[in-house]
């Protein structure tokens, strides 16, 4: 089966060309070229993924070093010169215009002091991303997520991630949580690469991890986990949200989200996002399959102590439209088919107000400061916990190929 994605450009001349240009700007390192919100190209940009990125691992291809550490041997080539992986590491190392260090440190700082919050934004989180299509199949496809996968892994290896973002220093380009997330911007592109390789991919109107799909997930990983942080009790000011949503457009700067997807200042990313989730959304069987996969694994994690009842009443809630607020009017819970349940959603709330109640202490000024000091190093010893002392490695997972052949090129 040829690629949808592709033949589709090869049918329609006039969006490839408009691919091409966007190609072309998503290679130059940096690039900071900003639209006005309606102005922005989605629908060309939705076939566009992270041609910056791919350079770097066709060169690590052609000289043999693609089996090895590919952040260390991305650095080899960048030390002899390679223009690929000197484009690739400007782009990473570059800080936007709109980034300011010291402005993320009161979101980290909030997030550390919310712990209980922080376990539960992948309830929301990770399904929330399957309002598109593209990112559903790609997530079914690597099997991590579906029955007989390993979602526990998977839970605690993101959540490495998500805690590390908090260490605001670590996040300076050349920091240690900074790397972790260009390992995780290698990951896809390996994933994406290796989909396509298999021409295997369906969907005519993206590509996998695409740019619009990675630049959509500043609203979802920010803002909107400050929602699921209000609703487990915690109290966020103005400040503090702007902050964190300022950490993850970084993020998903440093996943290989173009600038012109990210825009300058909260109002405006705001906007973009909303417009972007809306045109990214549709029904799927594989949004419906996995986030039935997200909330088995949930059940099988100790941490949360909860029944797969339990956790099924979370993720409606978490996913209804004022918790979601980029999709008015719109009833993604029914989408992914997750059935209503009233004694199990009144448990839910009674269990919100009692962590709203229990979270007043953080606000104490003296407890507060220390729940800050010690929340990160908490957090950390909690990821490492699940993750049994393993470290997450962000290999590619092989991708299902009902013909047996191995995606990423390999016999």
């Amino acid at each position: 089966m040829a690629n949808a994605n592709f033949s589709t450009l090869e049918k329609n001349l006039e969006l490839a060309a408009r691919v091409e240009k966007l190609k072309q700007l998503a290679s130059q390192p940096c690039s900071e070229q900003y639209l006005d919100v309606n102005d922005i190209d989605l629908e060309a940009w939705n076939h566009v993924g992270d041609p910056l990125c791919e350079a770097v691992m066709a060169e690590l291809k052609a000289n043999k070093m693609l089996a090895g550490d590919k952040y260390i041997n991305a650095r080899k080539l960048q030390a002899q010169g390679n223009p690929a992986a000197i484009a690739f590491f400007a782009d990473v190392e570059t800080i936007p215009s709109w980034l300011d260090f010291d402005a993320m440190q009161l979101g980290a700082r909030m997030a550390a002091r919310n712990p209980i919050g922080m376990l539960f934004g992948m309830h929301g989180g990770l399904p929330f991303t399957y309002i598109d299509p593209a990112t559903a199949f790609v997530m079914g496809s690597t099997g991590r997520l579906a029955k007989g996968g390993d979602y526990r892994r998977r839970f605690w290896e993101t959540a490495t991630g998500f805690v590390g973002a908090l260490d605001v220093e670590g996040m300076k380009p050349g920091g240690a949580r900074w790397e972790l997330w260009i390992r995780v911007r290698f990951l896809h592109t390996m994933i994406r690469m290796g989909i396509l390789h298999a021409d295997q991919w369906k969907l005519s109107t993206a590509i996998p991890i695409g740019q619009v799909a990675s630049a959509a997930t500043g609203q979802i990983f920010g803002p909107y986990r400050v929602n699921i942080i209000r609703y487990f009790g915690g109290k966020v000011s103005k400040e503090e949200e702007d902050s964190f949503a300022l950490m993850w457009r970084w993020i998903a700067r440093l996943e290989g989200a173009n600038n012109q997807l990210l825009g300058r200042t909260h109002e405006e990313q705001f906007l973009i996002q909303s417009r972007m989730h809306q045109f990214l959304y549709s029904k799927s069987k594989e949004a419906v399959d996995i986030t039935q996969g997200v909330i088995d694994g949930a059940s099988t994690i100790k941490a949360f102590h909860l029944s797969k009842r339990m956790h099924t009443a979370i993720v409606r809630r978490l996913l209804s439209e004022e918790m979601l607020q980029t999709l008015p009017g719109y009833n993604f819970p029914d989408d992914l088919e997750l059935p209503k349940d009233r004694p199990a959603a009144l448990t839910l709330e009674a269990l919100s107000g009692s962590l709203r109640l229990l979270n007043k202490i953080t606000h104490i000024p003296p407890f507060k400061k220390l729940v800050e000091h010690h929340g990160l190093r908490f957090l950390d010893h909690v990821v490492e916990k699940g993750l049994d002392g393993i470290r997450a490695e962000y290999q590619a997972t092989p991708i299902k190929n009902p013909e047996g052949k191995c995606p990423m090129g390999h016999s």
